[in-house]
């Protein structure tokens, strides 16, 4: 698993669509903030292997992001206390 953080849960929101869109799985996930640096509290997961084309589609349509978190590191992002 992969994740793109965001400021806002609408910001991701409109991701998971775009991405959906174009046939990119994906799922908004609650994240703890103190493991990105800018404190974003919201990312999109999807599969690492998609990483290219989530960017290139979260580029060209002008959707703000934060960090890339993959791997074990991810997992360890996700919030599991908030329902």
């Amino acid at each position: 698993m992969c994740i793109v953080t965001m400021k806002t849960m609408t910001h991701a929101l409109r991701a998971k669509s775009v991405l959906s869109a174009k046939g990119i799985s994906s799922d908004v996930i609650h994240l703890d903030p103190s493991v990105t640096a800018r404190g974003c509290a919201y990312g999109v997961s999807f599969s690492c292997g998609d990483s290219d084309e989530v960017r290139r589609v979260l580029d060209g349509k002008g959707i703000a992001y934060g960090e890339w978190i993959g791997g074990g590191r991810a997992a360890d992002a996700v919030r599991h206390d908030i329902p």
